[in-house]
């Protein structure tokens, strides 16, 4: 879905989106539309919500929201 496409859907919704990125607004607008917003978050698989238009979209990116995980091994003076 392009920046206009989402524009006209945040406008239906009454959403504002100015000022969103492209992410952003896309959540605020599947909230506005009743959908828990996860668009992006990874988990279009089990979302159980198939009537979210952003589903398609959703399908074809990688996780947006990769959280950093650090593991450290090997601390000098740990025992």
């Amino acid at each position: 879905m392009d920046r206009q496409e989402i524009l006209a859907r945040a406008s239906a919704t009454e959403t504002e989106v100015e000022g969103l990125d492209q992410v952003e607004a896309i959540r605020a607008i599947q909230c506005a539309e009743g959908f828990e917003p996860c668009f992006g978050s990874g988990c279009f698989d089990t979302c159980g919500q198939p009537g979210c238009d952003f589903r398609p979209d959703c399908e074809h990116i990688k996780i947006i929201e990769d959280p950093c995980v650090v593991v450290v091994c090997d601390v000098p003076g740990a025992t």
